[in-house]
């Protein structure tokens, strides 16, 4: 009897929560998912190492070895990240850098600044450079930053289940400047990060895919891997990223002009 009883309210519970779960995910928007995946937690600054491999349609490759410093910025002085790499292969390259200073203002471009020894100057990158090739790898200087939510509309155009696992496919569409036509992201319904990403040329034509491992330790979410793959040249960069540490205490001090020409000091 008591069994019977509580059978009832169990399922009727069970029902209700199923029914709300629902409810919550259905008013989710392609700004809401988009707006999760770009909030996960990175820490509050990260060191590690970048290696790239660049492989070309015949299946040749080479590889570039960096040294990557970033921070959140919390939109201090109009920044929301900052990011900083040195080269320390190949040998001809080394000491060659980068630093990207991510603008908090829709209206603005991102900063970008490029280091080269062999003229001991840095020179800033503008505008047009910016969606250069990175290091001549699949995604350009502007690919290295993130775009705000505010320079795309997103639309949630669907859900699909890979591997057992569920996400939702938003396109995002430019309003701001950008080489896209278009993006859609797979973002993972349970905990958004994305698993992997297609640009769309202005023609709307494919142009590129992007595959995303993850590391996940505790709440923090971080890029383990990426692999992107260019369908209109068949060159592929793999980016794998190791020796990472989170929370080490970086400035902003180390993400200026001063800290490209001094180079990578091993902190």
């Amino acid at each position: 009897m008591f069994n019977r009883k509580w059978q009832g309210v169990v399922l009727a519970l069970a029902a209700l929560w199923l029914t709300s779960s629902a409810a919550v995910a259905a008013d989710l928007t392609g700004e809401d998912v988009v707006r999760k995946s770009q909030s996960l937690y990175q820490g509050k600054d990260q060191r590690s190492t970048v290696t790239l491999e660049l492989i070309n349609a015949d299946g040749s490759s080479r590889k570039i070895i960096t040294k990557r410093l970033w921070m959140d910025a919390g939109g201090r002085d109009g920044y929301t990240a900052k990011t900083i790499f040195f080269t320390t292969f190949p040998p001809d390259s080394k000491g060659v850098g980068f630093l990207i200073w991510d603008t908090a203002d829709p209206k603005k471009k991102d900063e970008l600044w490029l280091y080269l020894p062999s003229l001991r100057q840095v020179r800033r990158v503008n505008q047009r450079d910016q969606n250069e090739a990175f290091m001549g790898s699949d995604l350009t200087f502007a690919d290295m930053g993130q775009r705000l939510i505010q320079e795309d509309t997103h639309t949630l155009v669907g859900e699909e289940t890979i591997d057992g696992k569920g996400y939702y496919v938003v396109e995002s569409v430019p309003v701001t400047e950008s080489i896209y036509g278009k993006k859609k992201l797979w973002i993972s319904k349970d905990d958004f990060t994305t698993l992997k990403i297609e640009y769309y040329d202005t023609k709307l034509d494919l142009l590129k895919t992007q595959d995303i491992k993850w590391l996940r330790d505790g709440k923090l979410r971080v890029y383990e891997q990426l692999d992107v793959h260019n369908v209109q040249t068949n060159h592929r960069t793999v980016y794998a990223i190791s020796e990472r540490e989170t929370d080490v205490g970086l400035k902003d001090g180390d993400f200026s002009e001063r800290t490209l020409k001094l180079g990578y000091r091993g902190r």
